[in-house]
């Protein structure tokens, strides 16, 4: 699954990494959690905007921004067919960039360890994601945004058994255009992605905590190592 994730590049980066001016409210973060406004980027007519939709996102029935069925993830598996999803992953595809997700992996014993896993070669990830907007109970409109999950790669399955779509740069302009999202292009986004993969403290749990701090490595190479290969039992999605 795909949880939470850090975005820290500045808003005067944005046109040139992404191709779209700042939008309003956009701020570095290192420690994005649901529920958030978070920062994505798609198709404006011809062109492109960014927007900041809330992570968590609404059905097309909800009308409430705290309805308990709202989603954070989509499995890009069942999302073209679900009831939840399936208008978005037509008509609402997006990317959500960041420099990297955050994942726990269960321990035989003790707590979970957190990673942070980012591009090995890029500046940033690019998330396959859906986004809506819904008309809400008092008449207002209401902007919200899933990141779509895959299996995750051998790399990463010691860690998590799923992991966020990332859509290369090759790909963007197919996964924002309009048209229906074919096997081809699925197939494509199920690829390996080169990562990096770093052993983090766990002040990450703690959601009031956001800093560049959360992404420095608290192991060596050698621990973080260890580490993935003792893997233990997968756990849920």
């Amino acid at each position: 699954m795909c949880g939470r994730f850090a975005l820290s590049i500045l808003p005067s980066e944005i046109p040139d990494l992404l191709g779209v001016a700042a939008p309003e409210g956009y701020r570095p973060r290192w420690n994005i959690t649901p529920d958030s406004p978070i920062l994505v980027v798609r198709a404006a007519g011809c062109a492109r905007e960014a927007a900041m939709p809330r992570w968590g996102m609404l059905a097309p029935w909800m009308n409430d921004p705290r309805d308990p069925g709202r989603q954070i993830n989509a499995r890009i598996e069942t999302a073209a067919e679900k009831p939840m999803f399936k208008s978005a992953f037509l008509k609402g595809r997006c990317l959500v960039p960041a420099d990297g997700f955050f994942e726990w992996q269960k321990l035989p014993k003790g707590p979970s360890r957190p990673f942070f896993v980012r591009p090995k070669h890029d500046r940033l990830f690019a998330f396959a994601a859906l986004w809506r907007r819904n008309r809400l109970a008092d008449g207002t409109l209401f902007e919200s945004v899933a990141i779509l999950t895959r299996d995750a790669d051998p790399e990463l399955a010691a860690i998590h058994p799923r992991m966020p779509v990332v859509v290369p740069a090759h790909l963007w302009a197919r996964w924002l255009a309009p048209e229906p999202a074919d096997a081809a292009l699925l197939k494509a986004l199920a690829q390996p992605v080169a990562v990096e993969v770093i052993a983090v403290s766990r002040a990450v749990n703690d959601p009031r905590n956001d800093g560049p701090e959360l992404l420095l490595p608290c192991a060596g190479a050698k621990a973080q190592a260890s580490l993935l290969e003792d893997s233990g039992p997968l756990f849920g999605v």
